[in-house]
C-alpha cells in the first residue's frame, strides 16, 4: 500500500463513512481552487487532493451535524449543503498553516 492510500484510509476512518469523506474531499477541493489557506504544510507541487485528504486525516477538517438531521446508526450526523463549499468547517483549534 502507498503512502497515499494510507493516508486516505486514515482520513476515511476519521470521517467514518467513505462517501462523507468523499464528499469532504471534494468541497474542500473547491475551497483550495478558491484561495482557501491550506491548514497543513504543504509543497508548490502538491495536488489540492493530497492536501485535502492529509487536512482530513491530521483531524483539521470534520463533518459538523445540522440541527434536525435524523440520526444515523451507520455514520455520524453531518452537515448537508447545498453543493457549497462554505459549510465545511475546521477541526477546534485548527490553525491555518502559513
Amino acid at each position: 500500500m502507498t503512502t497515499q492510500h494510507a493516508v486516505l484510509d486514515a482520513a476515511i476512518k476519521k470521517i467514518g463513512n467513505r462517501y462523507l469523506t468523499t464528499m469532504l474531499i471534494a468541497k474542500r477541493i473547491r475551497q483550495l481552487y478558491h484561495g482557501a489557506p491550506a491548514l497543513v504544510e504543504c509543497d508548490e507541487d502538491e495536488s489540492h487532493f493530497t492536501i485535502a485528504v492529509r487536512e482530513i486525516a491530521e483531524g483539521h477538517l470534520t463533518i459538523e451535524p445540522t440541527i434536525g438531521s435524523p440520526p444515523s446508526m451507520f455514520a455520524p450526523s453531518v452537515h448537508t449543503s447545498n453543493g457549497t463549499a462554505d459549510d465545511v468547517t475546521p477541526a477546534a483549534g485548527a490553525t491555518d498553516a502559513q
